[in-house]
């Protein structure tokens, strides 16, 4: 059963999915000056944004998080940072802005993540 499809077909009335592309980190690329470009594979989505919650900020207070803060639920699993196991840096693009995700909040199965994003950078 595909419980995120029939929670959006649901709240689609309410609050329309936002199209957006999910930039899954694939690694990064040594360049000549020594520095790293990360790589991506891109993925289209639709995705529901939510501001956090009262809970939520508190969950992050201490970790000194600055920017600006979303909640994001996608169908699928992206993940957050993980130092021990060498992943992170994976991106949402909507509203011609990318977002990192800083946290994988929930992870229902293969079925839905809920993600927190901040905003990195304006695209033109």
């Amino acid at each position: 059963m595909n419980l995120f499809g029939a929670a959006c077909a649901v709240t689609g009335a309410v609050g329309p999915g936002i199209a957006a592309t999910l930039k899954l980190s694939t690694g990064s690329a040594g360049n000549a000056d020594f520095t790293r470009t990360p790589l991506y594979r891109e993925v289209p989505a639709t995705i529901r944004v939510q501001a956090l919650s009262s809970d939520e900020l508190a969950h992050v207070g201490d970790l000194s998080q600055q920017g600006e803060l979303r909640i994001v639920y996608v169908a699928g699993v992206v993940g957050g940072m993980d130092r021990a196991a060498g992943t992170g840096g994976d991106m949402v693009n909507f509203d011609g802005a990318d977002w990192l995700v800083v946290r994988q909040m929930e992870q229902w199965g293969t079925a839905w993540s809920k993600l927190m994003i901040r905003r990195q950078s304006q695209v033109t």
